[in-house]
């Protein structure tokens, strides 16, 4: 009889095939109790166990590296700092010391502290770093008890992976070649091996309660990753339904690839620009630049958060130099760091915060660090010679916060031509528009700027008072809200009318479903992750101008967030059933 299991959704796309049950290796760890002269030699045992885990994921690291963009790769850097952290190897020593237990021991107990500090976080991505903290330990235990992993081979048969959790390490003991889909019992959307199964292409549903007790090993399931929903000994009708949907989503990403090279414009002509987010140059070797219209957002953060102090001047030029050089002529706007918040720089010292959204990061931390600030933009004016760069400003409250930086950027322009140094004379500045004040006073922001760029995920949360990682109220975070889509048209009204360019750099520039809607609203301008262009592109090409107006002026006059969604869903369905169609 079918089951029909609901659980989170963490990557999209169906799968049909038999669940295989995957247990970890490691359910005996010995206990033995050490005479005081063994100490010694047991704690260099952990740190030889340190040392090889250590290989294991650079070793993995680099055997996924064409899978995966620079930025989930990060995933096993994580790992790889929490191993190689000298307060986790202290824990550790002093655990086989006070305790004197055996090494398998002192990992478990350390891992299990971690882990409960983890755990008590409110931020949910910080949340799922538990996750790593138990792939760590397993990893450590397996090098201690001299172990092999299993390897999972699947023998030319397809087949669904089923645990308690996918965790990082387990991408490399799986058949990929005949993985189909992925059921988790724990995880949630921002785990590690969420965001693995989304760069693999993997649909995912995790936070499937009890499902190795529910489902046996051996049972055909459908994984539905669009709707978080496994179902498990499907009737015929349902597996037919299912078989016909994965058939049509598989035809569609093959003739979605054809969209890839069109023009980037509305039946009527009109001319949108789609632009990607990168987070590194090393992001740019997976990107085509001639099949976009240049980097909408650079976060440059990432340069910083990789490394163990401030990258130097002439580190900072060579990085964006490579990412001007990729453009080709091309814009490449780059965002000043933006630190401080979920994302902490591990050598800047930032006071404990209560709410850190809202506390010291962005540009007030560069306001605060005048020479931090001085030296990356002096970078960015010596790298964008011969080039398109534009400076863009996160998380600016005040308009004053402008006019400071707009002088830094003037004092630095004229010492640069006094000295003859090459650079972009003419390079622009813009602000993000994430916090609701300076929407509301856009008026006074725009003669100071040369272009605004809308930072949904923030300007979001900051309009709702919600917190998106926050999974009690994380249904009331929607950017279908009456509320969000009124801001937004006025938001590109106030812009356009000031003939200033304004683009959406959010997760809603990816949305296909919204961007009918966007277009309507105002905005000639998207900036997205470069494996939603195809699909934001076929939106483009398929509703003219005054067919997205009627859907904006309609959503405008909605009273409900649901009505809005349900709009932008028609709309979005409708235009890929005219793609398939031909039409």
């Amino acid at each position: 009889m079918a089951q029909r299991l609901k659980g989170i959704s963490a990557a999209n796309g169906i799968a049909i095939a038999p669940l295989v049950h995957f247990h970890g290796d490691l359910d005996f760890i010995p206990i033995r109790t050490l005479d005081p002269s063994e100490v010694v030699a047991e704690a260099s045992r952990l740190g030889d166990a340190i040392g090889e885990a250590s290989k294991a994921i650079l070793a993995l690291r680099k055997r996924l590296a064409e899978h995966l963009s620079d930025h989930d790769a990060r995933i096993y850097d994580a790992q790889l700092a929490i191993l190689n952290d000298p307060a986790f190897a202290v824990e550790l020593s002093r655990s086989v010391e006070q305790n004197l237990c055996n090494a398998e021991i002192a990992v478990q107990q350390v891992a299990a502290r971690y882990e409960k500090v983890f755990e008590a976080m409110e931020d949910a991505p910080l949340r799922e770093r538990a996750a790593d903290v138990r792939d760590v330990a397993r990893q450590l235990l397996t090098v201690l008890q001299e172990r092999e992993r299993s390897v999972y081979i699947a023998h030319g048969r397809d087949y669904v992976f089923a645990a308690e959790e996918f965790l990082p390490s387990d991408a490399g003991l799986v058949d990929r070649a005949h993985l189909r889909g992925i059921v988790t019992a724990r995880g949630g959307k921002y785990s590690h091996g969420a965001i693995l199964a989304r760069s693999l292409g993997i649909p995912a549903v995790v936070a499937v309660e009890d499902v190795l007790r529910r489902v046996r090993s051996g049972t055909t399931v459908v994984v539905d990753g669009d709707s978080g929903i496994v179902i498990a000994a499907p009737d015929g009708e349902t597996l037919d339904r299912y078989q016909r949907t994965a058939a049509e989503q598989a035809e569609a990403e093959r003739r979605l690839s054809e969209v890839r090279a069109l023009p980037s414009q509305t039946p009527e002509g009109v001319r949108v620009r789609l632009l990607v987010n990168v987070e590194s140059a090393r992001d740019l070797d997976r990107i085509g630049s001639d099949v976009v219209d240049g980097i909408g957002l650079f976060r440059t953060e990432f340069a910083f958060m990789e490394r163990l102090q401030f990258p130097t001047e002439a580190e900072q030029v060579a990085m964006y130099r490579r990412a001007i050089v990729w453009a080709k002529g091309k814009t490449v706007t780059f965002r000043t760091l933006d630190v401080g918040g979920d994302k902490p720089l591990p050598y800047l010292h930032t006071p404990d915060e209560r709410n850190p959204v809202l506390g010291w990061r962005g540009l007030r931390i560069c306001l605060d660090w005048p020479d931090l600030f001085y030296t990356q933009v002096r970078a960015l004016l010596r790298a964008s010679a011969g080039g398109h760069a534009r400076i863009l400003l996160p998380m600016v409250t005040t308009v004053d916060e402008i006019a400071r930086c707009r002088a830094v950027l003037d004092e630095i322009r004229r010492d640069l031509a006094a000295a003859g140094e090459p650079h972009d004379p003419a390079i622009e500045l813009g602000a993000m528009v994430e916090v609701p004040a300076l929407a509301v006073v856009l008026d006074k922001v725009l003669p100071l700027v040369d272009f605004v760029s809308v930072g949904t995920n923030d300007l979001v949360q900051y309009l709702l008072a919600v917190d998106r990682d926050n999974p009690r109220i994380a249904q009331m975070y929607t950017p279908y809200h009456p509320g969000v889509i009124r801001f937004l048209h006025d938001i590109a009204r106030k812009a356009n009318d000031a003939g200033r360019p304004v683009s959406i750099c959010g997760e809603i520039a990816g949305d296909h479903y919204f961007t009918a809607l966007l277009l309507g609203l105002g905005y000639r301008e998207l900036s997205m992750a470069p494996v939603f262009l195809p699909r934001v592109k076929l939106m483009v090409r398929t509703f003219g101008i005054a067919e997205c107006e009627r859907i904006a002026a309609t959503a405008l006059e909605a009273g409900s967030a649901s009505e809005v969604r349900a709009l932008a869903r028609e709309h979005g369905k409708a235009g890929w059933a005219r793609f398939l169609s031909g039409g």
